[in-house]
């Protein structure tokens, strides 16, 4: 059986994809970006007519690539289960548990692993068995960040503390064999025949390796590559000659240890009296000698060593055998990650896998400084492309208003059935969001082209930010004009041209399944952001209620049934002895960002919130001072002032602050838009990793189209590589290469572009002096994982 198994790094792939500010590639490092959840996106670009120079090593980053990229998990026989269901699938911060307590041999559930069956003793009685393994309490898939594992590199995986129980196996029977009637059978534990060496009332010996033959008095056999003969059999006990090494006389069910390490097993005697009759002994050879001892605290032993965290506990009625269980506890801190299986020692049958976290998409919602004094969403992932929107400024104190500046406002409106009023001279552009709850778009959108026609009537172009530009949605609109715009009817209040100015109203009432706002904002992917708006409405203060300074501040900044709300009404106070300033405006404002849940219901999942403030400069600059609502702890990834964290979700965003020494915090936001699975698995010690195919990504310099939207890895210098001599200023060679690159004869570098013209994604220039210093910068790619927010150049 093959599952899909799904790899990504234990650093988010998500810090090189466009738009990236926090240091070319900040913590990341190949094959990320170009391979990251299992999923390839990268186009390998070498120059035209070159390929018998570059296309080879070209090649060799291509073939290496694909090693990262979804396979599949094989095991003989179904010996893998993944914990999945059809409708429930393992997210981060889940537990196993959460999937599945007991797996048996149910048809989805290691149905050969613990295939039900019937034992056989020494007597030849039958007894019917089954196997089932429960799971412990505490496997929880999280991002966790410990030394033990890897130093600074907070990962997505399993940790499981020291002494915590991992899983507990159990044979059962239904019918209940004598203890003593168990040595030299074969005992059945998780799809594996132990042969039984003996056994006392709280002991069991098996040997994890053996091989059975009967041998006939006269004869020779090869078994387990040793030569086997008969010294002396009688009506009892037998003598057997192993490569030259002489038994003692053992009796049916009596075992021997051997001088090499063996162990040798007298499973029947086949005794005749009558001269001349063929005299046979049935034996058993074998290693790996495992020792069971009842009651649940003595470690199990393997040839005669410990195996801490792993002991066994029998049920028995009287002198009969009801049950074995054998319980796996971590001996340390464990880990099952993307590079780590954890697998049960001793018997070294079953193991626990993880293969990362499957991601359905990406998209990154940044929250920056746009300029000293105000706020941006850096690039938002609009319906119609992606957009800067500045949204709050102030005066490096506290906030004031919406927008850039006083002459570049943000408008919004806190009524959802309200409306808004444009003003060309001081405004920029307005939001206008649906939803019916289940999905939702949002449009930017300004009015611009205000005229007065021969009728002396004013009309006005109303625009919207489509693919990188502003787009006429209607031309020459006048008052009571309509438009639609996706599923949103808006209508045209008062148009003046004289004033530049224009409303625009909401055509229909809003209902509970179709709602349109100017205060919400939603992602492509279903991200909700609530705006800030202005509360202009006037607000009398009464002395039976206590109000914060901040509260009654000209600008008082909070959450509002929702909504930002940024005060800037009348004051109106009927107690003498009330004193507020109302010069003093609020520092902070809360951006709130909500995710769907798992069923896409919009503004339904977890909450992260996003504070504004002003940093410690001596004139202080917006930044996001502050991040709540993250579920596990900020850990920072390496020394690179960035940190990670993550909501424990159906959706599972992701949560980049960059936190530099210098310069002001941000954050990224990594929204999925629909479940994330987290790849989990137990399966045979014996599952394997089965190789992904990549595709098509060889491509010449000359095919733009087919890696512009690509993240790219140009093989080859500028002078033959046009891919190149965009990244580096032009077609330089030689000595201008050296003078441009700092790269000379012998050297290579590997230097990556947040931004080029030749994609809109990331770009990471492989390149030597020569041809054979280009295959040593390739080699050095694909063997080193070189941390691409630093510019290499090699050898060193």
């Amino acid at each position: 059986m093959k599952f899909n198994f799904k790899k990504i790094s234990a650093i988010g792939a998500s810090l090189l994809l466009t738009g990236l500010t926090m240091g070319v590639a900040a913590a990341a490092s190949y094959p990320e970006p170009f391979v990251s959840g299992g999923v390839a996106d990268v186009a390998i670009v070498y120059g035209s007519g070159a390929y018998a120079l570059d296309g080879i090593p070209a090649k060799s980053i291509q073939d290496e690539l694909a090693t990262h990229v979804s396979g599949s998990l094989v095991a003989s026989g179904e010996n893998v289960y993944q914990f999945e269901k059809t409708s429930t699938k393992l997210h981060l911060g889940d537990h196993y548990v959460n999937i599945t307590t007991t797996l048996d041999d149910d048809s989805d559930e290691l149905p050969v692993l613990l295939a039900a069956g019937k034992f056989i003793d020494n007597d030849k009685d039958e007894f019917d068995y089954t196997q089932k393994i429960v799971m412990g309490a505490l496997g929880q898939l999280t991002m966790f960040d410990d030394n033990d594992y890897k130093a600074d590199t907070p990962t997505v995986g399993f940790r499981i503390p020291a002494s915590q129980n991992i899983l507990t196996y159990t044979l059962t029977f239904s019918d209940t064999p004598l203890m003593s009637d168990l040595p030299t059978s074969n005992l059945p534990l998780m799809g594996k025949n132990y042969y039984v060496l003996s056994n006392t009332t709280t002991t069991l010996t098996l040997l994890d390796s053996a091989e059975t033959a009967i041998l006939s008095e006269g004869e020779t056999a090869t078994i387990d590559g040793k030569v086997v003969s008969i010294e002396y059999i009688g009506s009892t006990e037998v003598k057997l000659n192993i490569d030259g090494e002489t038994t003692a006389s053992l009796a049916e069910a009596q075992t021997q240890k051997l001088k090499e390490g063996s162990y040798i097993g007298i499973k029947d005697i086949l005794y005749n009296a009558v001269q001349g009759a063929d005299n046979k002994v049935e034996f058993s050879i074998g290693s790996g000698k495992l020792k069971l001892t009842d009651g649940g605290s003595a470690d199990v032993q393997i040839n005669d060593n410990s195996v801490s965290g792993v002991v066994a506990d029998f049920s028995l009625s009287g002198d009969t055998l009801t049950s074995i269980n054998i319980t796996w506890s971590a001996e340390d801190d464990s880990f099952v990650t993307d590079d780590s299986d954890l697998t049960m020692p001793g018997f070294e049958i079953v193991k626990l896998s993880y293969g990362g976290l499957t991601y359905p998409t990406e998209e990154v919602i940044e929250v920056q400084q746009g300029g000293t004094t105000y706020a941006t969403l850096n690039d938002f992932p609009l319906k119609d492309g992606v957009k800067d929107i500045d949204f709050l400024y102030g005066d490096s104190t506290s906030f004031t208003a919406l927008g850039k500046d006083a002459s570049n406002v943000f408008v919004t409106d806190a009524n959802k059935d309200g409306n808004i009023t444009f003003d060309k001279d001081t405004d920029a552009y307005f939001v206008v969001s649906w939803t019916d709850t289940k999905d939702a778009e949002s449009y930017l959108m300004k009015a611009n082209g205000f005229t007065t026609d021969s009728s002396s009537i004013d009309r006005v172009d109303i625009e919207y930010w489509s693919d990188g530009a502003w787009v006429k949605k209607k031309a020459s609109a006048k008052a009571t004009d309509t438009l639609t715009i996706g599923s949103i009817g808006l209508t045209l209040g008062a148009v003046s041209n004289s004033g530049n100015s224009v409303e625009i109203w909401n055509s229909s009432a809003n209902t509970a399944t179709s709602i349109t706002s100017f205060n919400t904002l939603y992602s492509k992917e279903g991200m909700t952001l609530y705006l800030p708006w202005v509360n202009s409405t006037a607000t009398n203060i009464t002395n039976t209620t206590t109000y914060s300074t901040a509260a009654l501040a000209c600008a008082a900044l909070g959450l509002h049934s929702g909504v930002g709300e940024i005060f800037t009404g009348t004051l109106a106070y009927n107690s003498s002895t009330l004193s507020v300033s109302t010069t003093a405006c609020a520092t902070s404002w809360t951006l709130n960002t909500i995710e769907e849940d798992r069923t896409g219901a919009k503004y339904s999942g977890d909450a992260i919130n996003l504070t504004l403030g002003w940093d410690s400069s001596t004139t202080a600059e917006v930044e996001v001072s502050d991040v709540v609502g993250e579920e596990v702890t900020f850990a920072e990834i390496g020394s690179t002032k960035v940190e990670r964290s993550f909501m424990y979700s159906a959706l599972a965003t992701e949560i980049l602050w960059n936190k530099p020494s210098t310069g002001q915090k941000s954050v990224k936001l990594i929204y999925h838009g629909d479940e994330v699975a987290g790849d989990a698995y137990i399966s045979s010690a014996d599952a394997t990793m089965a190789a992904g195919e990549i595709g098509t990504v060889l491509y010449t310099d000359a095919e733009t189209a087919s890696y512009k939207e690509k993240n790219v890895i140009v093989v080859g210098g500028s002078c033959i590589n046009a891919a190149a001599a965009a990244l580096v200023g032009g077609r330089l060679c030689e000595g201008a290469w050296t003078t441009a690159t700092g790269v000379g004869s012998g050297q290579y570098i590997i230097k990556g572009y947040a931004t080029s013209s030749i994609t809109s994604k990331f770009a990471l220039l492989v390149a030597g002096y020569n041809a054979a210093d280009t295959v040593n910068a390739a080699t050095y790619l694909r063997t080193q994982n070189p941390d691409l927010s630093a510019q290499f150049i090699g050898p060193q």
